[in-house]
């Protein structure tokens, strides 16, 4: 009896592995895993609070330095590049990050934006500064945006 009831649950066990699907650690078109830091001070890349500062600050800076009537429509797949935490070396902690955006002139450009703390209003909480790719007219983040790319 007891053989029959091991040999019934051992082929319970082979056919219920059978069934179910596997997936190989290599899998060929799998996205990698979202980095996540769980001390971080700054907000993620995707974070709507982000996303809304970088519109706030482009949307101003359209108005007041490129004399044009341009706002962001759409942000799209924005993602890390870098992060560097607050440690000894280091009192500011950095996110780096980049993304498409659509603007009301439906023109598509690239994005990169970095978000930092503590540089938030008197350097409480933090701060996302963005670069919209071939609109940084006087170069303030360097030639293509590049204080901001970095990576």
């Amino acid at each position: 009896m007891c053989k029959l009831l091991s040999g019934l649950v051992l082929s319970a066990a082979i056919a219920s592995g059978a069934s179910a699907p596997s997936f190989a650690a290599d899998y060929y078109g799998a996205e990698p895993p979202a980095q996540v830091h769980a001390k971080a001070l700054v907000p993620a890349c995707e974070d709507a609070r982000v996303l809304a500062q970088v519109e706030d600050q482009f949307e101003y800076g359209a108005a007041y330095m490129l004399k044009a009537d341009l706002s962001i429509n759409e942000f799209r797949d924005p993602f890390e590049k870098a992060y560097f935490p607050k440690d000894e070396d280091h009192q500011i902690e950095r996110r780096y990050c980049q993304g498409e955006v659509v603007l009301s002139n439906l023109q598509k450009h690239t994005i990169y934006y970095v978000i930092a703390h503590p540089l938030g209003y008197a350097s409480i909480g933090w701060k996302a500064e963005g670069c919209v790719l071939g609109l940084d007219k006087w170069y303030v983040y360097g030639a293509n945006c590049q204080s901001l790319r970095r990576f």
